[in-house]
């Protein structure tokens, strides 16, 4: 095992149960048996061997995308959307986060095998498709994120860039086709997104429009150097445990714990990219994409919670609540383990 990549994650997972217990203690119990089988996870992804991993690369994603489609018949959610399946023991499970691995997976796996100047059908079908059904369900943000990890990975790869925006396009309109029916489940983008404008000019309603955001922010301003303890009230804060925790983590922990997130992540980016740099093929282009994933995901998080960026419900990786962003995050984690072993035996040998 990775010992920088173990210590950011379980730095992340403590901060985690500050938070969600400054949130709601009520959620402790449950919190600490995701973390536990995420922890489970992250063992097991840990000991596939990366070839083993780009092999089934194929199969993973058809998975993924068979889920995607079941969770749109049988799949729930709130407001009358299906995003989730109902699991025994009151846990959830959402596909498109597991498709967000399995994207990067295929993706590396595809280009490694076929070269990157190959007909472009499969990955425009691959991202297309899976992005289109997550516009369905709808998730914008989602949908969006997988389009522009994607578009990180293709760039990475090093695809010639004629061949990149044919790809950019054709994935775009096939997402776009798939969704084109439901154009009128996304009002409450525009929505969010005027609501954004609104906010950062002050012309919004500070109790309707900005109120998530403005609670977070004063939660993170009267949390102080050292924060008000995990058993202090904190300023009512909807979504305080799953896309806005890290407030409640700073609420608890303090200025200092909010920087020891960003340390965190910062230790999985420069990891990541160490381990990729000291790799070759598919195995640099996944080590590449599973940080790209958990860090992108992360800054978005962050810059939604600092008002930044318009709220876009995405979960902090090994922070927010949600369980089945989790167990993929501990998954991503568990892989780059197995990438980091390769990487040193490779170098090990040439040495």
């Amino acid at each position: 095992m990775d010992f920088i990549l173990i210590l950011a994650q379980f730095l992340l997972y403590g901060l985690s149960l500050l938070g969600v217990g400054a949130s709601d203690p009520g959620l402790l119990d449950n919190h600490m048996v995701r973390i536990t089988v995420a922890i489970a996870v992250t063992l097991i992804a840990s000991r596939l061997s990366p070839s083993f991993t780009v092999r089934g690369a194929r199969l993973l994603y058809l998975v993924s995308l068979a889920l995607l489609v079941l969770v749109l018949v049988i799949g729930n959610g709130p407001g009358g959307v299906r995003r989730w399946f109902d699991l025994p023991g009151g846990l959830a499970f959402q596909p498109s986060e597991l498709m967000k691995v399995a994207m990067i997976i295929y993706l590396a796996a595809f280009f490694h095998q076929r070269g990157t100047d190959y007909p472009i059908m499969g990955p425009v079908a691959a991202v297309g498709v899976a992005a289109g059904l997550v516009l369905v369900e709808p998730d914008f943000a989602t949908g969006l994120l997988l389009l522009v990890l994607a578009a990180f990975l293709l760039v990475v790869i090093g695809v010639p860039w004629r061949r990149l925006v044919a790809i950019g396009t054709s994935a775009t309109l096939v997402a776009l086709a798939f969704s084109g029916a439901f154009l009128g489940k996304f009002n409450y983008i525009q929505e969010r997104y005027q609501g954004y404008l609104d906010c950062r000019s002050g012309k919004a309603d500070p109790a309707a429009d900005c109120y998530q955001v403005l609670q977070g922010q004063k939660a993170i301003l009267r949390a102080g150097f050292f924060g008000q303890g995990p058993g202090s009230q904190m300023p009512h804060l909807p979504e305080s445990h799953n896309d806005m925790v890290l407030a409640s983590v700073i609420w608890a922990g303090g200025w200092m714990s909010g920087l020891m997130v960003l340390i965190a992540y910062g230790l999985i980016l420069a990891r990541g990219l160490q381990i990729a740099a000291n790799s070759e093929g598919a195995v640099s282009v996944l080590a590449v994409g599973l940080t790209a994933y958990l860090c992108l995901q992360a800054a978005l998080n962050i810059g939604v919670v600092l008002g930044i960026l318009p709220v876009t419900g995405v979960p902090l990786p090994m922070v927010s609540f949600g369980g089945s962003s989790m167990l993929v995050s501990g998954a991503a984690l568990g892989l780059l383990h197995a990438l980091s072993r390769q990487a040193l035996r490779a170098e090990a040998t040439t040495s």
